[in-house]
This record gives structure tokens, C-alpha cells and sequence, in this order.
């Protein structure tokens, strides 16, 4: 909510509810080598370098244009120091490394592949967009030109649109310019030199197909929500430049916005050793500033365009976590299958030993909530959802018999009472996490998480990959030395805690009910009934430092085809419980996290701050409160729905304003009822 202050009077609108030097952890393996020690070849463009902060709420994170975030890869020397502070004002980190894998086979079986890791041998991605020509290209120019961000506020573009709409702009906005983030927004890319017309989104307000602010054009957020869930499509996609973009998903997001571009073409991948794919990956990084759990996360979207003329069969799309939760050397990791989500939390009961990142007593939990990952495979169905309440088609309310049923076509109904509905459907059981099952809408289902594996920062057979075909391993759950993964222990067949059978999920604890990770098979050992579960703490491993992917897939990834990957970053701290308590926390916390993703992103935003007007007299202020019609609390009219509320009245509405005389201005809004 917005807040104003008078001097030392404040008021409050309410409604009723409630770069600093670190020692990081060192690589092992391979010494680090910058990118200007690669030969330049194909596209011939260098390393990607610039670097901003998020930093909208109570996180402060690194962000790199080159595909890779959350570190500072500027020490070089085989080391580097984590950038993800949460608490935003202290050294404490919970986060080392991300960046997306990608990998899939060729008509001729070849594999293909983008992933990047630290850059210890090279780069896999470079900035800029590419050609749409059939050559998905690009040049040394065209990448130095966006090796940066576009940031752009919500606030901004309220205000735009505050000043685009008033009738009286000399007095409600004197002095108001149009800002550099809407008048240098890249819309466009160059025709010229062959790239989309369409880059970033933008709200084309006469609709004539060209971005100009001076015509009311602005960066996309969807403030009324109104694209929410709707198959509308992207311009791209109208104009038929590509398949299955969704505008829903493409439009600007959170309160303050990172938008990059980049891609897999620029030129070798040294990093992987793996053959190019042809990809435009177009990026936001977002976060939002509320006064409840969503401050302390950070949240990505990645729309991702194979610019290429071949398909890829077998492709695996992945989030990669290097999770440093505090002091590296001392993590667990784990997953809910359900959420989708992944997790580090502390091996021990106090973090670290008094290093600068490490947090002590009572660590906190981090996770990557995978929302949604690429298109499942068309096969002409509404697949069934799992959990959904079967209106719009057909679910299986939780019933594990999804799992026995998966790819079969069985006799289903669906609908409101006395409207049922019955037909025939196809069923995946990619819908325990996915999303748009069961929605009414024939092939736009979508996987969650569908692998979970961890790797150690070693150079063991479960230790970090070096070539290609290792990367795309562990995209399908199988260890460097070609074993798959199998219940127990480490997950290694040789390991004494591996009792089988084979599994798609590390670590997943009671989250997995249906055995989804086993194919429906009782797991070993006892595994999963009476309270004996699957967890680094169960399997007596010992603490370290941990990466883990989360991929989606297989899927076919088809020439001029648009996917999507959104992940946040929930993080929780109990106050006491030790580490598992923190994960639990955490698990709670993430259904917030997952909430806001269901609502397209859309928070509360509680009632605008009014517009104040004071008259001094004799001893006495005079207050005149007023809201402009832009204002959603327009005549005290404000009214808002919390989707996290399932039943009962989650309408909020508007009540009063409180009224604070301080005794100066440097009293505090936390201190106010002192």
C-alpha cells in the first residue's frame, strides 16, 4: 500500500485486513576461464557483462544479462561470491547460482544443448534477439547493443497512465515529462537486420501496431488483470511469426521489472561443449513490495522462441539452482512434488561457523517453485486435471489412480450440477503439478516439475557436469556414468541407501502420495507408509554444497514454437524447530507463492494513497482528503478480492483513514503506535 507523509503528520488509508566483499564458497575442478580467452567464432560475440540489482523488497539480488544471475562472476581467479542478500540490508545470502538448461535430439539424433553454469569454461548464451529469417543469427553488434536491461516500475506506468487520462494534466501533473523507461521501452526489434518486428510487450493503445508513447503506448502491464488465464495471443503469434504464445504470459509483470533478451546463437558453447539450438529467450526478473510473505521472494518468466527450421524431440527444459544457503558447505536439498518446487535447507542445526553469508541459529529454507514449463506433446485432448473441482472438465480430485491410467483414453464426466458432461480423455499424469488441465481448452496443458536431482560441487559420477551429454543426463534423471536415478540413499545404485525402484524425484519426502516418482510402485525398503520418507536427513547423508535441477519434459520442441518457464523464489525462517521447521515454514509459504502465480501475478494492492490538501489556521490544520477517479478508492469505493481466501467473504473494502500526529519527521511508520 502507498504511503504519504506531511511533515509530521501522517495518513494511512485502511481496509479491512491484516556490494559488499564476501568469502563464497571455492570451485573445485576446472579453473575458471573468462570469455575473452575463447576464440570468437560463428556470430563472434563476447561474454555478456552488464549487471544490475533487483531490490523492490527484502531481497537485493544479482542479476546478469548473459543467462546466468545471482553471483558476482567478476572475481574470477576460479572463485566467486553469491549475491542473493536476503535480509536486503545484510551479507547473509541464500543463494549462489541459476540458469536454464535446455536439450533435446535432432532428426538425426544429435543432441543440442544450452546450459551455463559459471562460466568456468566458457559461455553458452549471449545477449540480443535473432533473425527470423530461417538462420536464427546473430551478430557481434547486435549483441553488444543488448548486453543490458529495460527496467521499468508499476509505479511509472500508473503515473503515465494518470497523467495520460486526465483532463486537467497542468494541475493534477505539473511539470510531469514522460520517463526514459516508456519512451525507450524496446517494442521493436530491426526489421532491417531481420529480427521480430515485436519484442518486448507493450499496450498499444491506438492500435495501430507501432509503440509511441506520445500516442498513450506503454509497457504492458495488464493492470486490470482482464488477460488472466486468456488464450489471447501474442502480436508475434497474430501476425504468425510464431506458435503458442500466450499475451498472459508475455506482459510485464511485478513492481519494478528487469526485461533482457538473449540467445544460444552468438556464437561457440563453450560452456557445454553442446551444439547450438537456435533460441531467443526473452527474460523478466520481478519482485513485489508488500508487507507479507511475497516480499522476501523474487520471481522470473522466460518466453523462449526456437528461432530455428528443425524440430527437437526428447527436449527437456530446466531451472539449475547452485543453492548456497548461507555457508555452502553444510546444505541438504529436497522437493515437494505437489508444488512442483525444490528446496535447500541446512544440514545442521546452526549455519556455518560465523562466516559473513552464513546465518547461524535457526536457518531459514529456500525453494524454486516451478509454476509452469513447456507444452506437453498435442494429442487432441483436454487432459484431466488432478485437483481441479471439475466444472470446465474433468478431474480427478486427488484420486492416485491418475498415475495408473496415464496415457490411456478413458470415459470421464465433468460440469456443474445437473450440466454434466461425459466424453471420452486422454489421460497424463503430468497434471499432479502441471497447469491447464481440465480447463475446458483442447492442448495448452503445460508440465511442472517432472525430475528432481541434485549434484555435488565435485567431479564425481553425481558431481557437476562438463560436456554435453552429461548435462542433458541429469535433465532426465540419469548419473554421469549413464545409471538412472533409484530410491534411497544418494540415489546412486551403488550407494547401501539406494533400495529402488527407479525414481524421477530426489528427496521427496511425504510429497509424492501417488508414488508418481516410482510409476505408481511402492518404493523399497518401507519408503513412503508410516511415516518412513525419503529425505537427506532419513538417508544419514552428509551436509555439503548442493545444485539441483528441476526439468520439464520430454516434449517436442518445433520450429517458430513459444515456451514458457516461471519460477519463484519463496523463503521462510521459523523461529525455532531447527532446519526442518524452516521447511515446513517454507511449504506454507510457498502456497502464497503458488496463489499469486494462479491470479496472473496480481497482488493486493489496498487502497491508493488520497490526495491531501491542508489549510493552516490558528493552532489548527485543517485536512482535506480527496481520490482522484484514477484512484481505485475513487469515493471511498475501494473493493478488492483475495484469491489466497477459499471461502467465506475475501472481498476487502474500503473503511476509513487513520490520522497520526508525530512528534517528527523522523518517527518511523513501524513506530507509530509507540
Amino acid at each position: 500500500m502507498m504511503k504519504m507523509y506531511q511533515r509530521i503528520l501522517l495518513i494511512t488509508t485502511i481496509a479491512s485486513f491484516i556490494s559488499i566483499n564476501l568469502f563464497g564458497e571455492e570451485f573445485v575442478g576446472d579453473k575458471l576461464k573468462q570469455s575473452k580467452d575463447v576464440k570468437a567464432s560463428t556470430a563472434g560475440c563476447t561474454g555478456a557483462s552488464a549487471y544490475q540489482f533487483l531490490d523492490i523488497n527484502n531481497v537485493r539480488c544479482r542479476i546478469n544479462t548473459g543467462g546466468d544471475m545471482w553471483w558476482n562472476l567478476d572475481t574470477g581467479g576460479g572463485g566467486g561470491i553469491p549475491q542473493y542478500f536476503i535480509p536486503a540490508n545484510t551479507t547473509k545470502t541464500s543463494l549462489f547460482a541459476a540458469s536454464l538448461w535446455i536439450g533435446g535430439l535432432d532428426i538425426n539424433d544429435q543432441l543440442k544443448l544450452a546450459a551455463m553454469r559459471f562460466r568456468q569454461v566458457g559461455n553458452d548464451y549471449w545477449t540480443g534477439p535473432l533473425t527470423i529469417d530461417g538462420t536464427a543469427a546473430v551478430d557481434a553488434e547486435v549483441c553488444a547493443e543488448y548486453d543490458k536491461f529495460f527496467i521499468i516500475t508499476r509505479a511509472e506506468v500508473d503515473e503515465f497512465l494518470g497523467w495520460w487520462y486526465s483532463k486537467n494534466r497542468s494541475e493534477e501533473y505539473p511539470g510531469y515529462s514522460i520517463p526514459k523507461s516508456i519512451m525507450e521501452w524496446p517494442a521493436h526489434g530491426d526489421p532491417s537486420r531481420f529480427q521480430s518486428y515485436y519484442l518486448a510487450p507493450f499496450y498499444d493503445m491506438d492500435g495501430n501496431g507501432e509503440y509511441d508513447p506520445n500516442q498513450g503506448d506503454y509497457p504492458y502491464y495488464d493492470i486490470p488483470n482482464e488477460l488472466c488465464h486468456s488464450p489471447i495471443q501474442t502480436m508475434e503469434g497474430v501476425n504468425g511469426i510464431v506458435k503458442g504464445s500466450i499475451l498472459a504470459d508475455q506482459v510485464i509483470k511485478g513492481d519494478k521489472t528487469f526485461w533482457w533478451v538473449f540467445n544460444d546463437k552468438g556464437n561457440i558453447h563453450t560452456e557445454s561443449s553442446g551444439q547450438a539450438i537456435g533460441l531467443e529467450i526473452r527474460a523478466q526478473a520481478f519482485g513485489f513490495a508488500t508487507n507479507d510473505e511475497i516480499n522476501n521472494m523474487t520471481f522470473y518468466s522466460y518466453e523462449i522462441i526456437n528461432r530455428s527450421t528443425f524440430s527437437l524431440t526428447q527436449t527437456y527444459f530446466a531451472p539449475w539452482t547452485d543453492a548456497d544457503l548461507g555457508y555452502a558447505w553444510d546444505d541438504y536439498v529436497g522437493c515437494d512434488v505437489l508444488r512442483g518446487m525444490g528446496y535447500a535447507y541446512n544440514g545442521k542445526a546452526v549455519d556455518g561457523t560465523g562466516q559473513v553469508e552464513a546465518y547461524g541459529d535457526q536457518p531459514p529454507a529456500v525453494g524454486i517453485d516451478f509454476f509452469q514449463g513447456p507444452y506437453l506433446d498435442p494429442d487432441g485432448y483436454d487432459n484431466p486435471s488432478f485437483l481441479a473441482d471439475g466444472v470446465l472438465g474433468p478431474s480427478f480430485n486427488g484420486d492416485c489412480s491418475i498415475v495408473n491410467f496415464d496415457s490411456t483414453v478413458i470415459v470421464m464426466t465433468y460440469g456443474k450440477p445437473g450440466e454434466e458432461k461425459t466424453g471420452n480423455f486422454m489421460v497424463s499424469s503430468a497434471a499432479i503439478n502441471g497447469v491447464n488441465f481440465g480447463n475446458g481448452i483442447v492442448d495448452d496443458e503445460r508440465f511442472g516439475m517432472r525430475r528432481f536431482v541434485y549434484h555435488n560441487n565435485d567431479q564425481s559420477v553425481q558431481g557437476d557436469p562438463r560436456i554435453a551429454p552429461e548435462y542433458y543426463n541429469f535433465l532426465r534423471g540419469i548419473w554421469k556414468d549413464n545409471t538412472k536415478m533409484v530410491y534411497g540413499g544418494n540415489a546412486h545404485p551403488s550407494n547401501p541407501g539406494a533400495v529402488g525402484p527407479e525414481c524421477d524425484f530426489m528427496f521427496p519426502g511425504d510429497s509424492d502420495p501417488c508414488n508418481w516418482g516410482t510409476r505408481g510402485a511402492p518404493p523399497n525398503g518401507g519408503y513412503n507408509q508410516n511415516n518412513l520418507y525419503w529425505t537427506e536427513v532419513t538417508a544419514n547423508n552428509s551436509p555439503s554444497d548442493r545444485r539441483f535441477v528441476q526439468s520439464a519434459g520430454p516434449f517436442t520442441l518445433e520450429p517458430g514454437a513459444v515456451n514458457y518457464i516461471t519460477f519463484g523464489v519463496p523463503w521462510a525462517r521459523a523461529i525455532s524447530g531447527g532446519p526442518n521447521a524452516s521447511v515446513e515454514l517454507l511449504r506454507v509459504v510457498d502456497d502464497k507463492c503458488q496463489a499469486l502465480f494462479d491470479n496472473c501475478f496480481k497482488v493486493l494492492d489496498g487502497p491508493d494513497a488520497p490526495d491531501l490538501t491542508i489549510q493552516e489556521l490558528d493552532r489548527e490544520l485543517l485536512i482535506y482528503i480527496s481520490n482522484k477517479k484514477t484512484s481505485n478508492n475513487f469515493r471511498e469505493g475501494y473493493a478488492e478480492r483475495d484469491i489466497t481466501i477459499k471461502t467465506g467473504d475475501s472481498l476487502y473494502r474500503f473503511e476509513g483513514y487513520q490520522i497520526f500526529q508525530l512528534k517528527d519527521a523522523s518517527v518511523s511508520v513501524e513506530s507509530i503506535h509507540d
